[in-house]
C-alpha cells in the first residue's frame, strides 16, 4: 500500500507539471509569432520542442512513447540547425540571387518542422504512440509557428509544390489504414495542403481555415479519448450503443471531410471560389479529385456503426451523461456556425 501511494503522488506529481508545460508551450509560440528577427523565432521554437516533448509521455508508454520522442527531436533539431546556418549565411553572404537561395532553403526547414510533404514522412511514426489530447495539441497549437514564419517569405513556389504534394500524398496514403491515429496524421497532412494554399492568396481564408479545422479535431479527439478507442474494427463493438453518439462520431468525420452542409465545407467552398478568380483550374482539379478519394477513408471508421446499427434510442446517462452534455453543446453550434456564417463568405469573395 505505501508503495502504490508513494506512486500515486508521483503521478499527481507529473500531472500538476503539464500546466507549467502547457503555460510555456502558449508562451513560446507567442514569441515566435512576434519575433522581430530570424534568430528570436528559432528561440522560441527551440522552447516549442523543449516544452512539447514532456507533454509526449503522458500515456506511460515508455518505449513507444521514448522513440516517437527521439525522432521528433531529431526531426526538429535538424530543421533547426539548418535554419540557423542559413542564417548565418545570410549574414555572410551579400549577393542577392544567393540570399533567395538561402531564404528558400529557410522555407524548406520551416516545411520539414511542420511535417508538410515531401517531408511528412515523421508524422504518422510519432503520432500514433501519443494520446488523444496530445495528439490536438500536436494538430493545431505546432502549427502556429512554422506557418507563421512561411508567411514571412515572399517566395510562394515552394508553398505551391508542397501545398499540391501534400494533398496528394496525405490522399494516397491514407487510403488503406486501420490505426484511427494514423488516418487522422494523414488527414492533416492533407488539410495541410488547403492551408497552405488559402495562405498564398488570402489570410482571412486562412484563419478561418485553421480555426474551423481545430475546433473539428477538438471534436474528434475528445470523443476518442473519451470511447478509448484506437483502431478501426474496434467500432464493431461499438455498434449496440445508442444513436446520438454515433450521429455524432459521423457527422465529425463528415464535417473533418468538408462535405456540405457541415462546417468544414464553408473554408474549403471559399477558398476554391477564390482559386478560381485566379485561373487556377489544374489545382481546383486535383484538390477535387483529391477530397473525393479522401471520402474513403472518412466513411471507414463509422461504416460499420452505420451499416450493423441496431436503432436503440434508449439514453444511457450513467456512462455517457458527461459526453451528451459537452457535444449536445458542440454539435449543434457547429450547424448554427455554419448558417450564420454563409452570408460573411461575401466578404472573402
Amino acid at each position: 500500500m505505501t508503495k502504490f501511494f508513494f506512486f500515486n503522488k508521483k503521478f499527481d506529481k507529473f500531472f500538476s507539471m503539464n500546466y507549467l508545460f502547457f503555460i510555456m508551450l502558449f508562451f513560446s509560440t507567442i514569441i515566435t509569432i512576434n519575433a522581430s528577427s530570424w534568430f528570436n523565432a528559432w528561440m522560441g521554437m527551440e522552447m516549442n520542442l523543449m516544452f512539447f516533448m514532456p507533454l509526449m509521455m503522458n500515456n506511460f508508454k515508455k518505449i513507444k512513447i521514448s522513440n516517437s520522442m527521439m525522432i521528433y527531436f531529431i526531426i526538429q533539431a535538424s530543421s533547426s540547425s539548418f535554419m540557423v546556418m542559413m542564417m548565418i549565411m545570410m549574414k555572410m553572404q551579400f549577393v542577392l540571387n544567393k540570399m533567395n537561395i538561402m531564404m528558400n532553403m529557410i522555407q524548406m526547414s520551416l516545411i520539414m518542422k511542420l511535417g508538410a510533404s515531401p517531408f511528412s514522412w515523421w508524422m504518422p511514426k510519432i503520432m500514433k504512440n501519443m494520446n488523444w489530447m496530445t495528439l490536438f495539441i500536436f494538430l493545431t497549437w505546432q502549427k502556429i509557428g512554422p506557418l507563421f514564419l512561411l508567411i514571412i517569405n515572399n517566395n510562394n513556389f515552394i508553398i505551391y509544390i508542397s501545398a499540391i504534394l501534400s494533398s496528394i500524398f496525405g490522399t494516397l496514403m491514407g487510403l488503406n489504414q486501420t490505426m484511427i491515429k494514423m488516418l487522422i496524421s494523414y488527414s492533416s497532412i492533407n488539410h495541410l495542403g488547403w492551408m497552405m494554399l488559402s495562405m498564398m492568396l488570402n489570410m482571412k481564408i486562412f484563419f478561418l481555415y485553421f480555426i474551423i479545422y481545430s475546433l473539428i479535431n477538438l471534436m474528434i479527439c475528445l470523443f476518442m479519448n473519451n470511447l478509448k478507442l484506437v483502431f478501426i474494427n474496434q467500432l464493431f463493438n461499438y455498434n449496440n450503443q445508442n444513436l446520438f453518439d454515433k450521429i455524432i462520431l459521423l457527422s465529425s468525420f463528415l464535417t473533418l471531410a468538408g462535405i456540405p452542409p457541415f462546417l468544414g465545407f464553408i473554408p474549403k467552398f471559399i477558398l476554391l471560389i477564390v482559386m478560381i478568380k485566379n485561373k487556377l483550374f489544374i489545382e481546383i482539379i486535383i484538390l477535387i479529385i483529391m477530397s473525393v478519394n479522401s471520402l474513403s477513408f472518412y466513411i471507414n471508421p463509422v461504416i460499420s456503426m452505420v451499416i450493423f446499427m441496431k436503432m436503440n434510442f434508449k439514453w444511457n446517462n450513467e456512462i455517457f451523461f458527461i459526453n451528451k452534455s459537452i457535444f449536445s453543446i458542440l454539435f449543434p453550434n457547429m450547424f448554427i456556425n455554419l448558417i450564420m456564417m454563409t452570408p460573411t463568405i461575401y466578404n472573402f469573395i
